[in-house]
């Protein structure tokens, strides 16, 4: 491959590196002289204000003095004053900035030395003469003396200044040539680039991007779906083996795409079946609707589902066929003998029989009357225990696919969670209804206790206190009263535990009905019930007793926590169904997950097979409706 494509834009690519390479270095060269001839400018310039400002220092410590020295006031010394303690440390930055040329660097340290002695030897004997009235301090000599020393200074100042100026102009010069050789330097690099980068464009384009666009033709044509769209495969070097990969390309893409449709109509498949067993769907329902999905998705003419007996038998629970014949459902078959059903029976695992010719046992003569000829079978473990199997098959002379088993095993899941599923719901309404039961036989016999225990012993003791009280003299009036007392006491007890027995079971709902039972809650209710009770004949009874607590419940909520002026009771039995509404005008905002009352009564509710809504909104009353089957 080193002699096609690749060799020749490896070396097309050196050498265009190569050059622009060069180009550019020469630029990154003629760009650092520029960097360096600027750097040693603004040096200069720095050096220049640097010493500007030693200069403009000298000045304040002279007009300072002359001016205190002329007026004696001290708002003249104030420049001075800064003047003094601002040299030493201007004095420092200077000679930091010349320290690497000696001759500046001498003449720097010359012109600080002239000024710390002006300021020491001259100018703060003067202003300290002045202060204590030396007429000295004012003679002609010293003002010379001090001209002199100023002078010599300012002298070193100019020849420094002039020494700077000199470097700075030189060196601003050279700025300006390097600038100008980087500016010649990048504009021919830039124009050399883009030459360079041009031929090889146009090589590239030659050698390169006519055969990939005729590669992208053809990938346009297979994102269209032409799946039969090929390449002359003519290219050179890398350009004939790209246009034997898209060759190769399309036949996978072609053999992919029946495959992936495959996998789609699978998965959406599964999608509605698991949406039925999520939905809780009986599980006849899932059972039908999974051998018809298998049957349209499997290349097969029969999918059947069967359960395993405990007497060591097979019954089919639903089927497909592809000619809508009869699909044996409930037809029963020993298992025995030579054939997929007792193989998974068996050993738990799928299994399949490519001849079915040679099976044997009374599942492979019904099989052989319908001419099949493969079948695969995968068994439905539910909780650990085989359950059932799941039946492909197929008369047509091929056998069924490698991956049928496989593909089973998605469904056969399905099953055996809707399986479990129903299971557990059963258990947990029989659960629930053995605690209702249990429940209510044990308000039964409390009541009972209660009527004929408590209650006939506390009624022979009333009638005897009333006996005894009979036959007391009229003179023991006092003790007459105490019986009389204890008499009304008892009897007041008497009537509260015959209401808690009414509460615990009211006898009027045993003997009168549903309809007697809520007509009296409804007079007992500290708030107007409208009550409209439509049942016809006696109900069961557990259905009378859940009615019958759901409205005393709401009843009770409605008065000591909705605080409602007004409830509506509808009950009617219709249908096999027996529908109570309560609903009242209160606080709403009844939450069952707040209190137990609601939790109670839906599991009652649930327990007998029924259904219960709860509508509260705050501040819009709430509304109850059940639903209770009259039939099991």
């Amino acid at each position: 491959m080193t002699g096609g494509l690749t060799g020749r834009m490896v070396a097309a690519s050196s050498v265009l590196a190569v050059i622009i390479g060069a180009a550019f270095a020469v630029l990154l060269l003629a760009i650092d002289d520029l960097r360096r001839s600027q750097a040693l400018a603004s040096h200069s310039q720095q050096v220049l204000i640097a010493a500007n400002e030693c200069e403009r220092l000298l000045l304040d410590l002279e007009t300072g003095e002359r001016g205190y020295i002329n007026t004696g006031e001290e708002r003249f010394l104030e420049p001075w004053y800064a003047a003094r303690a601002s040299f030493p440390r201007r004095a420092g930055i200077l000679l930091g900035l010349v320290a690497h040329e000696p001759v500046d660097a001498r003449l720097v340290r010359r012109i600080a030395t002239l000024e710390m002695s002006y300021i020491r030897d001259y100018s703060v004997p003067l202003v300290n003469a002045e202060r204590t009235g030396d007429a000295a301090a004012r003679s002609d000599a010293v003002a010379a003396e001090g001209k002199r020393r100023v002078d010599e200074i300012r002298a070193d100042f100019d020849r420094l200044l002039a020494s700077e100026r000199r470097s700075f102009m030189m060196r601003d010069e050279r700025a300006a040539d390097a600038a100008r050789r980087s500016n010649v330097a990048a504009i021919s690099a830039l124009a050399g680039s883009i030459v360079l980068i041009a031929l090889f464009a146009g090589y590239l384009t030659r050698a390169m991007a006519r055969p990939v666009r005729r590669a992208a033709l053809m990938a346009d044509r297979l994102a269209g779906g032409d799946l039969g769209a090929r390449m002359t495969e003519s290219g050179p070097a890398e350009i004939g083996a790209l246009e034997r990969s898209f060759n190769v390309m399309a036949n996978s893409l072609q053999e992919d795409r029946d495959e992936l449709a495959r996998l789609a109509e699978e998965q959406a498949a599964l999608r509605r079946i698991a949406t039925l067993v999520a939905r809780g769907a009986p599980p006849h329902e899932v059972f039908g609707a999974v051998t018809e999905q298998v049957g349209r998705l499997l290349p097969v003419e029969v999918a059947r589902l069967g359960r395993y007996d405990p007497d060591g038998a097979v019954t089919v629970v639903a089927g497909w066929n592809s000619t809508g014949g009869d699909l044996q459902i409930g037809r029963r078959r020993p298992l025995g003998g030579k054939n997929v059903t007792t193989r998974v029976w068996e050993t738990r695992s799928p299994a399949r029989m490519d001849h079915y010719v040679d099976a044997s046992g009374a599942i492979a003569s019904l099989a052989r009357e319908t001419s099949f000829r493969s079948l695969v079978g995968t068994p439905i473990v539910v909780e650990g225990h085989l359950w059932g199997i799941m039946i492909a098959a197929t008369t047509g002379e091929d056998p069924l696919p490698a991956d049928t088993e496989g593909r089973l095993a998605g469904f056969t899941d399905l099953v055996a969670t809707a399986i479990s599923n129903a299971e557990s719901r059963s258990d947990l309404a029989a659960s629930r209804a053995r605690v209702v039961a249990a429940a209510d036989e044990t308000r039964r016999r409390i009541e009972r206790d209660l009527h004929d225990g408590a209650q006939q012993r506390l009624v022979l003791l009333a009638l005897q206190l009333r006996a005894a009280q009979a036959t007391v003299p009229a003179e023991l009036g006092v003790l007459k009263a105490e019986l009389s007392r204890s008499a009304e006491g008892l009897a007041n007890v008497l009537e509260e535990l015959r209401e808690i027995a009414r509460g615990i079971h009211p006898a009027i709902l045993a003997e009168g009905g549903l309809g007697a039972a809520l007509k009296t809650l409804a007079r007992r209710s500290p708030i107007p019930v409208d009550l409209d009770v439509r049942t016809g004949v006696r109900l069961p009874e557990r259905i009378e007793v859940a009615a019958y607590y759901v409205v005393s419940e709401m009843l009770t909520n409605a008065a000591k926590h909705a605080h409602a002026s007004h409830v509506q009771v509808g009950v009617v039995a219709t249908n096999g169904t027996l529908r109570v509404s309560v609903s009242d005008d209160g606080a709403g905002g009844a939450d069952p997950a707040r209190g137990s009352g609601l939790v109670g009564l839906k599991d009652r509710v649930e327990a007998l097979g029924g259904a219960i809504s709860v509508q509260s909104p705050p501040g819009a009353g709430t509304a109850v409706d059940v639903e209770l089957p009259l039939v099991d």
